[in-house]
């Protein structure tokens, strides 16, 4: 009973190993190199830009840097709980790391650049994911 039980832990030990590495595998799969119709200097520019922006709680300035649809997103009340749980990680420190791919919208076919950034606070870890249209206006900004 006591090697039987032993063999089916093992077995959904596996099992959940296996199935996480497909998860990540099949994530990964998803992100295309940055197209050529971007630059990536400018991409992590920009992108250092926009956590500046969020950093100063400075909505015109993000507001000034976006496409339409963002702009008219990106209200003073929707921006005060984004830029509360930031500050809740204490005094930004720096950006750790930026990666840049590209991404097409599946509805549109409008491809994006987008920026996942790595930023250290004082108290905690942000990861940010900002994408742009090939005007580099900001066409979304994501945190967790």
């Amino acid at each position: 009973m006591e090697q039987r039980k032993w063999k089916l832990n093992k077995v959904f030990a596996i099992t959940v190993v296996l199935t996480l590495c497909v998860a990540i595998l099949t994530a990964c799969g998803g992100q295309k190199p940055l197209s050529s119709d971007f630059d990536t200097d400018k991409v992590k520019a920009a992108t250092s830009k926009v956590i500046t922006a969020v950093n100063e709680q400075d909505g015109e300035a993000l507001r000034e840097i976006s496409d339409d649809a963002m702009k008219t997103a990106l209200t003073d009340e929707a921006l005060a709980p984004v830029f509360q749980a930031i500050a809740e990680g204490g005094v930004f420190q720096e950006v750790k790391e930026i990666n840049v791919s590209s991404s097409t919208d599946p509805k549109t076919k409008v491809e994006y650049a987008v920026a996942v950034a790595k930023a250290q606070y004082e108290k905690k870890a942000f990861v940010y994911t900002i994408s742009f249209t090939k005007d580099m206006k900001l066409a979304g900004l994501f945190y967790k």
